[in-house]
This record gives structure tokens, C-alpha cells and sequence, in this order.
């Protein structure tokens, strides 16, 4: 089973209407990835952070693809206790040049196996290579 972690950003710009999905645009992309969740075809690692982010940046839901996640993430997510790395940890971010204020992604990501974290933002696909060096995870950003 793939292990994933959604950043915020992607769950919030997947929260669009279906009207706007089309074969292969960015809609598309990133709701098949949540989709592959949703189904039980990846496990969804999260902590208490993101969790929070989560409901804040998504109050109402406008696909049912958000909605299902949203659902199923609090029945068959994993959960992890820590939202901030280790020392050693938050050394090997800080040498990923992974933003400190993102440090809750990588926590949910540390006790999953293999983990693919998605992403929106350039800064932190820019880290992808560290990142999988220090840690053993893929950053993949769909935007």
C-alpha cells in the first residue's frame, strides 16, 4: 500500500467543483491522487496539524471527492502523534532546506513507509531531492 501525505494546500485547491475537471488538468491530477485514497488504494498519514489545517482551509466541502477524504481519513487515516520533528530530525530538514513552518508534513510522514507527500508549492518540490536523501521520502508536487 502507498503511504501519502497531503499537504494542505493540496486537499484545499482539490476542494474545487467536478464541473472543472478535465482529462489530465491539475483538478484532475491532484483529485486522483485523493482518489486513490478514498478507494483504499493509499494510506493517508496525518497528525494533529494537519488535521486542524485541514477543517480550517476546507469549511464546506463543494466535490464529493473532499467530502469522501474528509470521511475516510478519520476512519481508516493513520494518525501520528508528533506534528514537529525530532532534533535530529528537524537537523536533517533545516540541511533539506524544508521551511520550518511545513515541519508537520514531514513529521506525519516520518513513521509511514516509503512516504510520498504531495504538494503545491515550488519551495518544497525545490527540497525533493534532498529530502529523499535525508529521509527516503518522494515530495511530488501537482499544480
Amino acid at each position: 500500500m502507498k503511504h501519502t501525505v497531503y499537504d494542505t494546500s493540496f486537499v484545499a485547491y482539490s476542494n474545487g467543483e467536478l464541473a472543472g475537471r478535465r482529462p489530465n488538468n491539475v483538478l484532475d491530477r491532484r483529485l486522483s491522487k485523493i482518489e486513490e485514497f478514498v478507494e483504499g488504494k493509499r494510506v493517508a498519514w496525518y497528525n494533529d496539524k494537519l488535521f486542524g489545517e485541514y477543517r480550517d482551509r476546507v469549511r464546506h466541502t463543494r466535490n464529493d471527492v473532499i467530502d469522501a477524504f474528509l470521511i475516510r481519513l478519520a476512519d481508516a487515516g493513520r494518525r501520528v502523534a508528533r506534528s514537529t520533528l525530532s532534533t535530529p530530525n528537524y537537523a536533517k530538514a533545516r540541511k533539506a532546506q524544508w521551511p520550518s513552518h511545513d515541519q508537520h508534513l514531514l513529521a506525519a510522514a516520518v513513521e509511514a513507509t516509503r512516504a510520498t507527500i504531495f504538494v503545491t508549492e515550488k519551495a518544497l518540490e525545490d527540497c525533493a531531492g534532498t529530502v529523499k536523501r535525508e529521509f527516503g521520502f518522494s515530495v511530488v508536487r501537482i499544480a
